[in-house]
């Protein structure tokens, strides 16, 4: 195996690397790996601004329901110290 394939990934490795790297469960090594594969890869970069979007959008619907949820905690907790 030469040098060139020790560094890069399979797609397949790097959708599971671009998971990781949410979690900042990557170490630098494989960090490396994953910014060498997106830069030749524009099927998982492509994926990578999708996760991203999707990422973004989750984080706004979570905190417009968290929103609507607040007179309900509200009640809840009133309900809670009437007892």
């Amino acid at each position: 195996m030469n040098a060139l394939q020790s560094i890069m990934l399979s797609c397949s490795k790097a959708t599971e690397y671009l998971n990781l790297r949410e979690e900042n469960a990557l170490n630098r090594k494989q960090s490396l790996q994953l910014k060498m594969h997106l830069l030749a890869c524009k099927t998982c970069k492509a994926y990578e601004t999708q996760s991203e979007t999707i990422k973004k959008m989750f984080g706004v619907f979570k905190s417009e329901a968290q929103k609507e949820n607040e007179p309900l905690k509200e009640s809840i907790k009133t309900n809670i110290e009437k007892l």
